[in-house]
């Protein structure tokens, strides 16, 4: 279904409740393990793309934005404006993200929290049929329940989202490794450097050079360029100074996948993706222990490992589940992004990838304290979503009763008990 407006939308929902017919909605499908199919109907959100009203603070947009859409109008503004966290690559809706979280890619992550902490009011189809406007102060539950709930109360339609004011021009330090002591110690010093606006690294198996990458980012206004000195005290490579204008940064990510749209057929390649939360104190044992098992085929010739660093304390929704803190005030998104070399691996590829994801998720979560950020290919039981949601379960489920009572809404991850399907498709 490609829908006009949210009216259609509640339509058709209260149609397939009354046929039993499962309900998923869909941005541009970047999620990977099912999350955006269904037996029944897809709404694709990408239809409702107009944005409502710009104001000096925030924006009211419809869910199939594209985040680089609102960021680019903010920012012809004037004064310039942006939104506060932006993933990496920026051709995501709005709704998208927001029902898993939102991780800030390339804009946000060390002072700022995830998307999810910067949205005002929902507008929501629930499951069943209504059209429900939803706030921290107006009906409270859903709008906690959507926000990093995977879809299961209800399907995004518009959101209110903050705005901030956006400097002219960016930074970007790049630092390689092949010493991984080196490296860490290095961006534990670079995330609470004054300065430093974003920060994320990138790696690859051992035996590639550089193994690490490390890229750190200062947003500045001409003519009062950062202190490199002051940045680069201490850290143990020699930089590559990237120099350019604040939207060009914002869109870099964009500017290397897009390309691998049109040539190397980006959309067919199999991407069975392993992406975990990680305690801050617990990344040098995570990579002590999985970093050597990685192969160049666990990553792919187009895919990436990355690592993004986030302050815990600003990460306040309850949904998009975070590890306890085992002492540290930071927490790390850690993506294995594999991708297939061609459209058409050797047979066993997904699965092999899958079971991998697996067992990777089972030493993450016992060995190190990791939640998953589900994103990516692992198959979870309603047995590990519950204990996954934690102290949130209970509430969730109170949601998910009273918004979608027949669970006619994203039977995909299978978190309520609905078989998954993404293994089927």
């Amino acid at each position: 279904m490609r829908p006009g407006s949210a009216r259609d939308v509640a339509e058709m929902i209260a149609f397939c409740r009354e046929q039993g017919i499962p309900v998923s909605g869909r941005g541009r499908a970047h999620t990977t393990f099912g999350q955006g199919l269904s037996r029944g109907l897809v709404v694709e959100n990408r239809c409702l793309n107009r944005i409502h009203s710009l104001g000096p603070d925030s924006a009211e947009v419809d869910a199939g934005v594209l985040w680089r859409d609102l960021a680019e109008a903010a920012y012809d503004r004037s004064p310039r404006l942006t939104p506060p966290v932006l993933t990496g690559y920026t051709g995501l809706t709005v709704g998208g993200t927001l029902s898993v979280g939102g991780v800030g890619g390339i804009v946000g992550g060390l002072r700022t929290g995830l998307q999810v902490d910067h949205v005002r009011e929902l507008e929501v189809v629930t499951g069943t049929g209504n059209i429900e406007r939803c706030s921290p102060t107006r009906k409270s539950d859903l709008f906690e329940a959507v926000l990093g709930g995977l879809g299961q109360c209800g399907i995004i339609t518009r959101a209110t989202i903050d705005l901030v004011p956006a400097r002219e021009r960016a930074r970007t330090y790049v630092l390689g490794y092949t010493d991984g002591d080196t490296f860490f110690r290095d961006l534990r010093a670079v995330i609470d450097r004054d300065g430093v606006d974003h920060v994320y690294a990138e790696f690859v198996a051992p035996g590639s050079t550089p193994t690490f990458t490390l890229l750190a980012t200062a947003f500045y206004d001409s003519p009062a360029p950062p202190d490199d000195r002051e940045i680069l005290n201490g850290l143990g490579a020699s930089p590559d100074i990237q120099d350019r204008g604040y939207m060009d940064h914002v869109l870099s990510i964009d500017d290397l996948i897009d390309p691998l749209c049109a040539t190397e057929g980006w959309d067919r390649l199999v991407k069975p993706w392993f992406d975990t939360w990680l305690p801050g104190s617990k990344l040098e044992d995570f990579f002590a222990d999985v970093h050597p098992t990685l192969t160049p085929r666990d990553i792919g010739p187009y895919g990436a490992g990355l690592i993004y660093p986030q302050r815990r304390s600003h990460a306040t929704r309850p949904l998009p589940r975070v590890p306890e803190p085992h002492g540290s005030e930071w927490m790390f998104v850690v993506d294995v992004n594999t991708v297939s070399e061609t459209p058409d691996p050797e047979p066993g590829f997904a699965d092999s990838m899958l079971a991998r994801n697996r067992r990777l998720m089972s030493l993450t979560r016992e060995r190190h304290g990791g939640v998953l950020y589900p994103i990516g290919s692992v198959e979870m039981t309603e047995s590990e979503w519950r204990d996954h949601y934690g102290d949130a379960w209970d509430g969730f489920r109170a949601a998910k009763e009273r918004y979608d009572p027949d669970h006619v809404l994203t039977p995909g991850p299978g978190v309520f008990g609905a078989p998954g399907i993404a293994g089927e498709v």
